[in-house]
């Protein structure tokens, strides 16, 4: 009975909905068209056969002169995007979009570029220094304080350089599903891998999802180094380009096993391996009959597992952001293009992070606690509201304007202790900030300027910047541009609490940081590129290392400084390629000079704010050949980096920052690392031998010191072999 109702019902409803002409279906990916001849656009637009006496068949003419009344049917003309058929599909089709409106395409080819940011960063190191295990905080080498956000961050800047912020999250466009595969060892029990798999359910929608993950344990005591940091992101855009949609999640967690650097006995067993003084009681060295010292060998802490350190702890970052971006485009340049003159977006991130330090057994080496363990705790939120809008034409050029307004909340855990009662355990304020931006081209010359300014204020930034240049003669190319910032210290100088006595502060009279930079820059595709930069500060804020020379490196207190005095920072390098054949010369020399301004009516000059090396030089010699009939493609060379000694800045694991200090200088270490590199098809393939200058020199001299350190009292990397390789995969 039931299956006879149905079979009524089935046959009552074909019956009215049925029609005889049966609309045609399309697939996402329709067949293969033969070219237009007058086609300018990737949008065709297609006439389907129209009568000559009619707009439309459907089009009902009456004798009187009412309105005539159009109805629509499949026959109308729209707008069909064009798709590439998949078998003319190239890497270039293979888009990667950012959050500052550029776009790069997937890059398969192997260069020494991409040797030199195949790393953890996957960015150049230059200007920084790793610490000693992967992951762990970079020291940094030369500044550009234009870099920088524009507004106050939470603080433990160091556990951030591996820390995906919304500008580092890439967007993608693929017209088949995309994989890569980053992998690298690390130095002991452990891993290090990024993978992304990007999709498109159809030519307007895109979803991409990575997640890097590492394990690596280092070689000195407590130094185990892991992170999980997940991202998601998509991207819808309508086949007119006039609409998209961009969202993205991260969950990030960074942690880190601390040690605090080597003890001072622990400095001389590592400087001095394997060869050491024998010595009295007293401490004094035995001599031989012919009054020179006697040396014992020992090889016991050529393993550093067996040098001693300052503590052991744990300090982690988690974060969690949701990020949505709208963007509407009009009044298009012409017809039938996707090129607009107006463009308005909307923004919002919401993120949450927590940065946290546990100490189980506390030492000295911080000075007293409130109680025989500590959890120190940071948490910060921030909402960011962002509207925007962009104009462009022939004779204004491009304008943008943007309106910000932020949130922030900086909290720090409580703890019954009599400091909460003392000093304040948050921070929450909110800004209105405005931003305008202006380029265009003059005769082939580049000229742009940027403002940027809080409307509120408290933690109000003021930002300039204005840049002109472009190609003067025969390929040179020459830019001169001014940057000005008056910005705001992050939060942690503010305010900060913790379990230990000494790091809990209170900072209400702090003022802006002022940086002026005049720069130059000029480039030829032979010859290289010469950049020259002057930087002017004021009112520069540091965190500096006040221990009594006395208990240097047995303890560390830490004090917030802003500097009165002026400090000139300047900065030139030189950038080169020489080609040889198969062979090829890369050089980038840096050179940097520091000038503090001193009072002639005070006796002491205080300390050095900012310290930096003098010389900092890098020079690469590879060969590029291929072998196998051409199948596999390599690059071989050795790498010599070097720069002079200068005060570094000294870790302080507990803050997660670099501070300043000026009793203790590392440097003038010439190190060598080895590379071979092969592409085979879409994998590319990275040996490496880091510092394989260390065996060598203790080969050829055994009483070689180990001098090579990455920040005071921390230890520079020993000789390691790693390997990796990055795979694309085009499904």
């Amino acid at each position: 009975m039931r299956s006879s109702i149905f079979l009524l019902f089935f046959i009552f409803f074909q019956s009215i909905w049925s029609q005889e002409v049966q609309p045609k279906l399309n697939d996402s990916l329709p067949e293969v068209q033969q070219p237009i001849e007058n086609e300018k656009d990737s949008i065709m637009i297609t006439n389907q056969s129209v009568k000559s006496e009619s707009v439309d068949s459907l089009v009902v003419k009456k004798k009187n002169k009412k309105k005539k009344r159009k109805v629509l049917d499949s026959t109308a003309t729209r707008y069909i995007p064009y798709i590439k058929p998949m078998g003319l599909v190239t890497v270039e089709d293979y888009k990667i979009l950012h959050f500052d409106g550029s776009e790069t395409t997937v890059d398969t080819t192997l260069s020494l570029k991409g040797e030199y940011e195949f790393n953890f960063l996957r960015k150049d190191y230059f200007e920084y220094l790793p610490l000693p295990n992967m992951g762990e905080g970079f020291n940094k080498l030369g500044y550009n304080f234009h870099e920088d956000p524009l507004v106050p961050q939470m603080g433990a800047r160091v556990k951030h350089f591996g820390y995906f912020e919304k500008e580092d999250v890439n967007y993608y466009e693929v017209p088949s599903p995309y994989t890569e595969l980053f992998f690298k060892s690390t130095f002991r029990k452990g891993q290090n891998l990024d993978a992304t798999l990007a999709i498109n359910t159809s030519p307007k929608l895109n979803v991409a999802v990575s997640f890097k993950g590492f394990r690596s344990l280092g070689e000195y005591v407590s130094s185990l180094s892991r992170s999980r940091q997940f991202r998601m992101s998509t991207q819808y855009q309508s086949y007119d380009k006039r609409y998209r949609l961009r969202l993205h999640q991260t969950t990030q967690s960074i942690e880190n096993d601390l040690n605090g650097g080597l003890t001072n006995d622990a400095v001389y067993f590592f400087e001095n391996a394997p060869n050491y003084v024998i010595a009295d009681e007293s401490g004094d060295p035995v001599l031989d009959e012919n009054g020179e010292e006697q040396f014992q060998f020992y090889d016991g802490f050529s393993n550093r597992s067996t040098l001693s350190t300052q503590i052991k702890a744990l300090n982690e970052l988690e974060g969690k952001r949701y990020y949505m971006e709208h963007e509407y485009q009009m009044l298009p340049i012409a017809k039938d293009t996707t090129a607009y003159k107006v463009k308005v977006g909307y923004r919002i991130s919401s993120e949450n992070k927590k940065y946290t330090y546990t100490q189980n057994r506390v030492s000295t080496y911080f000075f007293e606690a409130y109680n025989s363990s500590v959890l120190d705790s940071t948490d910060y939120s921030t909402l960011e509201n962002n509207v925007y809008a962009t104009y462009k034409d022939k004779k204004i050029g491009q304008l943008k304007l943007d309106i910000y307004h932020y949130q922030w909340k900086y909290g720090l855990g409580s703890n019954e202790y009599e400091k909460d009662t003392l000093l304040p355990t948050k921070i929450e304020v909110s800004q209105l900030a405005a931003q305008a931006k202006w380029a265009k081209t003059f005769f082939g010359l580049q000229a742009e300027a940027e403002g940027y300014q809080s409307l509120g204020k408290d933690f109000a930034t003021t930002a300039l910047k204005g840049s002109f240049g472009g190609e003067l003669y025969k390929n040179i190319s020459v830019t001169a541009s001014y940057k000005y910032r008056s910005q705001p210290l992050n939060f942690n100088f503010h305010l900060f609490q913790s379990d230990f006595k000494e790091y809990n502060w209170s900072n209400t009279e702090l003022v802006n940081q002022n940086t002026a930079t005049k720069e130059i820059n000029v480039f030829h595709p032979k010859w290289g590129a010469i950049s020259a930069a002057w930087s002017n500060i004021d009112h520069y804020g540091f965190f500096y290392n006040t221990t009594p020379l006395a208990d240097f490196n047995k303890k560390f207190k830490v004090n917030v400084i802003q500097s009165d005095r002026k400090i000139d920072y300047f900065k030139a390098r030189f950038d080169q390629r020489l080609d040889f054949g198969k062979f090829s010369w890369v050089n980038n020399v840096q050179y940097q000079k520091v000038t503090q301004e001193e009072k002639p009516e005070e006796i002491l000059s205080g300390p050095l704010a900012l310290n930096v090396p003098e010389w900092l030089i890098r020079s690469t010699l590879m060969l590029t050949s291929s072998i196998f009939n051409k199948a596999l493609f390599f690059q071989s060379g050795a790498t010599f980096t070097f720069f002079t000694d200068y005060y570094a800045d000294q870790y302080n694991p507990m803050l997660a920052e670099f501070v300043t200090q000026n009793n203790t200088k590392i440097g003038e270490y010439p190190r060598v690392d080895f590379f071979f590199n092969a592409k085979i098809q879409s994998s590319r393939i990275y040996l490496k031998l880091e510092n394989i200058s260390a065996p060598i020199e203790h080969l050829i001299n055994i009483d070689t010191p180990y001098d090579y350190y990455a920040a005071p009292y921390t230890p520079y990397r020993d000789f390691t072999i790693r390997f990796g390789l990055i795979w694309n995969f085009f499904q």
